[in-house]
């Protein structure tokens, strides 16, 4: 872009290019989110078990998920256009820290770590970045406390059918034992009088 390009591009912004980078200077650190399966072979194995209708195995819908937040420093920043035509600003430009972050006019909400904000990064319908680590790190944490809980109801679901499962091979084991017990009480001698023979009795 020539100089004349930039400078029509970032008038309608400057304000909020200036505001970036005094809220992100060089040496700062901002954060992403991710989403992430924790089994990262779920969908193989529930197809594979969805495959054959005979399987005896379970399987859930889908796999937990955890919300991460990175972190990144800043090294370098600069105004940019991308493919699409949107102003950006780029943070730690061609390294693996490199980051994008759309610059809309008339916005103040870069790096806010709004409901609406974590909600696009983490379906990655947008790439967010937020400046406050600890909105975004408290945001993420109640995300994945919400995600404990569902695992706390699975827990508690499949332990009432694992008790179930439990009481039922004591009840199949008390059974069997209580009639071996009562078979064995007639297979002992009995005294029919004192100093007689003693007679066993068979099955």
């Amino acid at each position: 872009m020539t100089k004349q390009e930039i400078d029509i591009a970032l008038d309608p912004i400057r304000g909020q290019v200036m505001n970036i980078s005094r809220m992100l200077p060089t040496g700062a650190k901002f954060y992403t989110i991710e989403s992430t399966d924790i089994d990262q072979d779920f969908e193989s194995r529930r197809n594979q078990i969805l495959s054959n209708p005979k399987s005896p195995e379970f399987i859930a819908n889908r796999s937990p998920r955890m919300i991460v937040v990175k972190d990144h420093t800043v090294f370098t920043q600069e105004f940019g256009v991308d493919i699409d035509g949107n102003n950006v600003v780029v943070f730690n430009k061609d390294t693996k820290e490199e980051a994008r972050a759309a610059i809309v006019a008339g916005s103040n909400t870069f790096g806010l770590t709004t409901d609406e904000a974590m909600d696009d990064a983490i379906h990655g319908r947008s790439i967010r970045i937020f400046a406050d680590g600890i909105k975004t790190a408290t945001r993420a944490n109640q995300l994945n406390a919400a995600e404990l809980a569902r695992i706390d109801q699975q827990i508690k679901y499949w332990q009432s059918k694992k008790d179930a499962i439990q009481s039922a091979i004591a009840s199949n084991s008390k059974k069997v034992k209580d009639y071996q017990d009562s078979i064995a009480k007639f297979k002992k001698d009995v005294d029919l009088a004192p100093g007689s023979i003693s007679v066993n009795i068979e099955e």
